[in-house]
């Protein structure tokens, strides 16, 4: 790997909230086609759940394959259910937020959600 992604990569990861780390990690290594799946679609949406159960961007080749599409319980999409804690990750958007997402409210998201 050479140096200018390695630097890139350790910002971007810096920025993420720490229960999704691993799943970027196995992705950028290129281990798990899932892993970088679930982390292109959680680094879309602001790492919020939710909006990738929500997504109404259906022309988006990752739509029919997003993770997160069933109770988080399960555990079969790449990320082992529950992230460590709630609070943790609360804590985590509030002391760091990648920088696009923290400009998330005046920028429309694909689809036309918000």
């Amino acid at each position: 790997m050479n140096e200018q992604r390695r630097q890139q990569i350790g910002e971007r990861r810096a920025q993420m909230p720490r229960a999704y780390r691993a799943t970027y990690d196995r992705a950028v290594a290129g281990k798990s086609l899932r892993a970088a799946i679930n982390s292109f679609c959680l680094e879309c949406v602001c790492w919020q759940i939710p909006e990738i159960r929500d997504c109404t961007d259906i022309a988006c080749p990752l739509h029919a394959v997003r993770p997160y599409r069933e109770s988080l319980q399960s555990g079969h999409d790449g990320h082992s259910g529950r992230p460590e804690s709630m609070k943790s990750m609360r804590d985590d958007r509030s002391r760091s937020k990648h920088a696009m997402c923290s400009d998330r409210s005046s920028v429309p998201m694909k689809g036309g959600r918000r």
